[in-house]
């Protein structure tokens, strides 16, 4: 980050909030629907400011979106996967050029500083590149099989279900929406998405991406709102849902996809109470500096951030010592400041739901470091440090997407990769340890998705397109392939095996 573009960050945030704001329309078939209840959503770091606003898409709305996007798919899914390839990839300039415009979005509805709002279009980007990449690669489409010994002309090819779902969170609200539309297109199907109610400008950004495409009319549309458009969507004919979001709604969404005449697929990422496990072998130095870092970036609302920590007797008083120390020096502020290292809370709903959780530390008689409302219009608070904790306690083992970090001492590492395993959820998990055997049973017995051992600056987080893939077990994911990675957007489409005579192999193409 250079001074130069976050002046024009800051100075672009200013006018935004000078001006008239944006109402996103819901767009079906290439027309914009301004139907439904007006939604305003309030900008976290000036609550007084409105940053965007949407319409509450009635369920008619959303069923005719399905089924524009459905009929238009009959002609995508016609496509040859190479055309679709050099389609989608069409994007790539488009949002390369959108990434700045696109940080002030995010900074506006969310919150987010800079750094973390300018990577929601890079990240997007080199999901582009890398998803397409892995598309264009000999056989991706194509299982190889053997000669059949009867005779026949064969093959076993992926083939699209039809339409996708894309229901997306407020923290990464391009991100997560981009992600499972450019893979749902790449495998042939439409798609429809539902934004965050609590950052439709920003999510309404990859209806644009999409139109850099040039897709068939009304291939992909987007409805926004609160909680009833998603609703409708997944009660709709929709063939699949990509969803990001709550264990318990994800589990709901499921449980809904297993009825009717058969099962649709749901690919869903669902959180997680992320551990780090730090022994007495441990650089108590490097492991303070990633445990802050991954507990309080985005103010801890993001999925893989860290909230608990699990630290062994020798090094307990000491750790504890280095992490208040470095979570008190960071920089809560707005995100037109260039020194934020965190900006505010989501809503105000979420500063109500930290302030409860605070207190409900300080009334157990926990050590509760940081934990303060700070002054100010925002919904900014002081990220907290929460020792004395046992590791069983729910204080330690609830998700609450806030900043907010527990640190509970074990009598041992092998307690603490128990610890760390007594959870439903295993999305992300870390340990810092000198000795080589206890990193390595951390990687064989951890039940995690991401795993990081040793890793200067992130405990948890800090996962990309191209280097890792990114994706929970247990209850924090559905399918077992994770997003950003090569068998990821495969998951958008189902295996078929054709067998012909040979002379109909001419009819085997893809």
């Amino acid at each position: 980050m250079t001074a130069v573009n976050h002046h024009a960050f800051a100075t672009e945030l200013a006018v935004r909030r000078a001006g008239a704001h944006v109402v996103v329309p819901h767009v079906i078939g290439g027309r914009e629907h301004l139907e439904g209840e007006l939604i305003t959503r309030e900008d976290p770091g000036q609550p007084s400011v409105i940053a965007s606003g949407c319409h509450d898409a009635p369920a008619e709305l959303v069923r005719l979106a399905v089924e524009t996007s459905r009929a238009a798919q009959r002609e995508w899914a016609r496509v040859p996967l190479l055309k679709r390839i050099e389609q989608v990839s069409r994007a790539i300039d488009h949002v390369a050029d959108a990434v700045e415009k696109w940080a002030v979005r995010v900074a506006l509805e969310v919150g987010k500083t800079y750094a973390g709002a300018r990577a929601e279009g890079l990240e997007v980007l080199d999901i582009l590149r890398c998803y397409t990449e892995y598309a264009a690669r000999p056989g991706a489409f194509e299982d190889e099989r053997a000669a059949d010994p009867a005779g026949f002309a064969n093959d076993s090819v992926l083939r699209p279900y039809g339409v996708f779902g894309v229901i997306t969170p407020f923290n990464f609200p391009i991100v997560q929406a981009a992600g499972p539309t450019i893979a749902a297109l790449l495998a042939g199907n439409g798609v429809v998405v539902k934004t965050s109610d609590q950052g439709p400008w920003s999510g309404h950004a990859v209806y644009e991406m999409c139109a850099a495409m040039d897709l068939p009319t009304g291939l992909v549309n987007i409805v926004h709102g609160a909680d009833e458009p998603g609703k409708a969507l997944v009660a709709s004919d929709i063939d699949g849902i990509s969803f990001t979001g709550s264990v318990a709604v994800g589990k709901s969404i499921m449980r809904t996809f297993v009825e009717g005449p058969y099962a649709r697929p749901v690919i869903a990422e669902m959180g997680g109470k992320n551990p780090v496990v730090v022994t007495d072998t441990a650089d108590l130095e490097r492991a303070a500096d990633g445990i802050v870092f991954s507990a309080f970036d985005l103010g801890g609302q993001k999925c893989s951030a860290l909230s608990r920590v699990l630290v062994t007797p020798g090094v307990h008083d000491r750790l504890i010592e280095l992490v208040v120390e470095r979570a008190r020096g960071l920089v809560v502020a707005d995100p037109a400041d260039p020194d934020a290292f965190v900006g505010p809370v989501v809503s105000a709903e979420a500063l109500a739901r930290f302030e409860r959780i605070v207190g409900a530390a300080r009334d157990a008689g926990f050590d509760v470091h940081g934990g303060e409302r700070l002054d100010g219009d925002g919904y900014f608070v002081r990220p907290t440090v929460v020792s004395s904790v046992p590791a069983d306690h729910e204080l330690s083992t609830t998700e609450h997407f806030l900043p907010f970090l527990t640190i509970s001492r074990v009598s041992s590492f092998d307690e603490g990769l128990r610890e760390a395993n007594a959870t439903p959820m295993g999305l992300t998990a870390g340990i810092y340890t000198g000795d080589p055997e206890e990193a390595r049973t951390f990687l064989q017995e951890i039940e995690a998705g991401c795993v990081d051992v040793n890793v200067p600056g992130h405990a948890t987080t800090g996962w990309w397109p191209g280097p890792q893939t990114f994706g929970g077990w247990k209850a924090s994911g559905s399918t077992g392939k994770q997003t950003l990675g090569k068998w990821y957007w495969q998951q958008f489409a189902r295996q078929q095996a054709r067998k012909l005579p040979t002379e109909l192999e001419h009819l085997l193409t893809y």
